[in-house]
């Protein structure tokens, strides 16, 4: 925000001649109005008495005064059925509206990379939207049009948005202090700012007589009691007390971290990155573990088995704990009744804070995603103001993402908010998935706060509801401080990886083989000094390097 308030501040004190010009694609060639030099063209008053600077309007619709023809390259999902984005319910009427026409260039996901960078190489569109990565963007800077000086003029709207959303302004400022993007999607996915999330069968628990635990000792007399009581009622002993699978990505053996207060190889204290593979906290966590797994208290399979085969031993009823999107990714209704969210357990005689892997209010809108000016725009006051009118309001947004109204999304009748609808007239060949990518762009839409987002209303909604109702259980173990997510120079980023690439790989390697064999003060020592030889210090300190801004 502060580099925000620096540029603005500039622009205030600053005498401008706007320079912007009209016509991004033209009009038939035609030279007016659009070709005019952004350097030298100065406002006026139109005939229904709006500024005008060259062929742009400040204020009102049309944006143009001349029709002009923006060429839009824009990312095109596999499962949106439409012909050309001009069927999508809210682009059908914006020509008229606004006076531009828009030239599609819809790109396949499939396809995307190799086309952005034959792009990126000379054959520019006037915009992109939904197809850059920070990489693309940081790399190719020369390319596209600055924002920063543009948006209180031309994209009111926007900044409205922007004024909500904590730390916006820190994410799409690029490494060289200038803004190239606007940020696409909702602020802040409430169901996505978890993890992974324990679940507990709680009908084992009442069959073997135990509340839900709260800390790792109470966890383990638990999961003894899964193991010799027969809780799902089969007369055998086949039941798993806890499993887990790395190859599923919120059902991995580092969720199990976060009772020692970390969920990865480093954590943020008071300002400082630490490493947390060098702690005490480390060795227990893989001591407590293996104890589990040397005892036939957990599956010792889990390092190694695909989701395929840890999903069949969950849909068997066999297994009493483990980490998970929703129990239903796995099971019917029925069956996961029977599961509740399981939080965060303490370590018995310590004061750490467990936590879960995740952000509270996690931004996790597409920055570098969203939409690009490129410098072979001739009018980007013009295209500026396109996508503002897009952010015009709540409903507008909505549309861009899911269509119009009642279909895919609607509003509460007292004015509360917003909700997702699930449509009742899909078919095999025409899902609800197919539905979100044909009627809207689903995830590129002008951002919307978190005031603005529709909720999955339990009555419409309830799988979606479920997740929100277990991020609800947990929510009070996010962590204090995080990374936050910014744009890095490639060059620190390709530094970083360097390390990175065989430093992970090592200690993953070393937490499995110390969870199903053991931790040794020898094989402790060991990988110690792997970490120093490994750079795992030097890898911390790009960590801090980054946090505090200094690239």
């Amino acid at each position: 925000m502060k580099r925000h308030l620096r540029f603005l501040s500039l622009l205030l004190a600053t005498v401008l001649v706007v320079a912007l010009s009209a016509g991004c694609s033209g009009n038939n060639g035609s030279s007016s109005g659009g070709n005019q030099s952004s350097e030298t063209t100065s406002a006026t008053v139109g005939e229904d008495g709006r500024e005008l600077v060259g062929n742009t309007y400040t204020t009102g619709l049309p944006i143009v005064k001349e029709p002009e023809t923006l060429k839009i390259a824009v990312l095109r999902h596999n499962l949106d059925t439409t012909e050309s984005f001009d069927e999508k319910p809210a682009f059908k009427d914006l020509e008229a509206e606004t006076g531009i026409k828009i030239e599609w260039i819809e790109i396949p996901a499939s396809t995307a990379s190799e086309r952005v960078s034959v792009m990126l190489a000379g054959d520019l569109p006037d915009v992109f939207w939904g197809l850059l990565s920070d990489n693309d963007i940081v790399k190719n800077t020369e390319s596209f049009v600055p924002l920063e000086d543009m948006l209180e003029k031309y994209a009111p709207n926007t900044v409205a948005t922007y004024a909500k959303i904590d730390g916006i302004y820190d994410r799409i400022t690029c490494t060289d202090g200038h803004i190239y993007t606007l940020a696409a999607g909702y602020q802040s996915l409430y169901e996505n700012t978890v993890d992974g999330i324990q679940i507990i069968n709680k009908k084992w628990l009442d069959a073997v007589g135990k509340d839900i635990p709260t800390n790792l000792d109470e966890f383990y007399d638990v999961l003894v009691a899964f193991k010799t009581q027969d809780p799902n009622g089969n007369g055998k002993q086949d039941e798993i007390p806890l499993a887990f699978a790395n190859s599923m990505w919120c059902a991995g053996i580092g969720n199990f971290m976060g009772s020692w207060g970390f969920t990865t190889y480093y954590k943020v204290n008071n300002g400082k990155v630490e490493g947390t593979a060098k702690t005490q906290e480390f060795r227990n966590f893989l001591e407590y573990y293996h104890k589990l797994i040397d005892e036939g208290l957990m599956d010792a399979e889990g390092f190694s088995q695909t989701v395929e085969q840890f999903s069949t031993k969950i849909k068997n009823g066999q297994v009493g704990s483990y980490y998970c999107w929703t129990a239903l990714e796995y099971m019917n209704s029925e069956m996961a009744e029977e599961y509740v969210t399981l939080p965060p357990m303490s370590v018995p005689g310590s004061d750490i804070k467990p936590v879960v892997s995740g952000q509270k209010n996690m931004l996790t809108a597409n920055i570098s995603r969203g939409f690009v000016i490129t410098k072979q725009c001739k009018n980007p006051a013009a295209a500026l103001r396109w996508w503002d009118n897009l952010a015009k309001s709540t409903e507008s947004k909505l549309t861009v993402a899911l269509g119009e109204q009642g279909v895919l999304w609607d509003k509460y009748e007292d004015g509360s908010g917003y909700y997702f609808l699930i449509p009742e007239n899909t078919t095999e060949d025409f899902t609800y998935e197919n539905m979100k990518y044909t009627y809207g762009l689903v995830n590129y839409m002008p951002i919307l706060a978190i005031d603005e987002q529709p909720v999955n209303d339990p009555k419409i909604s309830p799988a979606s509801a479920l997740r929100d109702s277990m991020v609800d259980d947990v929510s009070d173990y996010y962590p204090a401080e995080v990374i936050p997510n910014r744009f890095v120079d490639p060059e620190k980023v390709t530094e970083r990886t360097f390390i990175q690439t065989d430093l992970i790989t090592y200690i993953d390697n070393f937490v499995a083989t110390s969870i199903i064999n053991g931790v040794t003060d020898a094989s402790w020592d060991e990988f110690q000094k792997q970490l120093d030889a490994l750079k795992y210090d030097e890898w911390i300190a790009w960590y801090q390097s980054y946090l505090d801004g200094e690239f």
